[in-house]
């Protein structure tokens, strides 16, 4: 769920996007030098945090923070200056589901996402909201903004907040569990990653695990991607007690 600001003064990507002087300089910058702000990501600053939900003090959202502020991905820049800082869940307890619909490989599979089925979910996503605005209106960035685009200051009580999201948040990334890795019948691959009524056939990625990770997933898919490999080569592989991902 994305929360987004107007702030008072143009310091935002938004309006240094729509001077030419600047766009140029940016290519040049990029082009000479591999350098200046199009060689970054749109979320420069990111991070972790509990909500009263966490348990053993396991981060359950992650925070992404953006000089720039937009309706949708791929659509233009506000014409103000915003910004935006979003919250997303470490560990949605929701569960979807992804049938293949025929032995035809071309037709689509029947996909369920049940983005919130679980009321924990709900209730995670809007604590981060409100953790959120806890944070930038803070004596150190509040006079920097004046107006609360989303989810609004109509937005004031947790039944408001849940509807905001509801109506206005989106997916992201890290999607993972669609074969999931397991010693049960119901398991997609076991636990040599190899799938469960298919004869020479492995699953070597983020799909198998059996829960999403607590931060990013990358370095977790190159952990199985390593380990698989090693599976299929019948070479051992050691992996640092220091690795914790979970």
């Amino acid at each position: 769920m994305r929360t987004i600001v107007k702030l008072k003064e143009k310091k935002s990507l938004n309006n240094q996007i729509r001077n030419p002087l600047k766009l140029a300089k940016w290519g040049l910058q990029w082009l000479l030098n591999a350098s200046g702000p199009l060689t970054v990501g749109a979320g420069q600053v990111g991070g972790g945090a509990c909500t009263k939900y966490a348990t053993n003090g396991r981060p359950d959202i992650q925070f992404n923070v953006m000089p720039l502020s937009v309706d949708k991905p791929g659509m233009p820049l506000h014409r103000y200056a915003g910004f935006t800082a979003s919250v997303w869940q470490c560990h949605p307890k929701s569960r979807g589901s992804l049938k293949i619909n025929s032995n035809n490989p071309i037709e689509q599979p029947i996909i369920k996402a049940n983005y919130f089925k679980n009321q924990t979910d709900r209730d995670v996503i809007v604590e981060g909201v409100k953790i959120l605005r806890e944070i930038y209106n803070q004596p150190s960035f509040r006079d920097l903004w004046d107006i609360e685009v989303m989810p609004g200051l109509e937005a004031k009580t947790d039944e408001k907040i849940w509807e905001q999201v509801r109506d206005n948040g989106g997916t992201v990334f890290h999607c993972v569990g669609t074969c999931r890795m397991g010693n049960d019948k119901n398991s997609v691959v076991d636990p040599e990653l190899r799938v469960r009524g298919v004869t020479g056939l492995r699953v070597i990625d983020a799909s198998v695990m059996p829960k999403i990770t607590s931060a990013n997933t990358n370095a977790a898919t190159l952990m199985i991607a390593e380990k698989g490999a090693s599976m299929v080569l019948g070479t051992p592989i050691s992996i640092s007690k220091g690795a914790d991902l979970g």
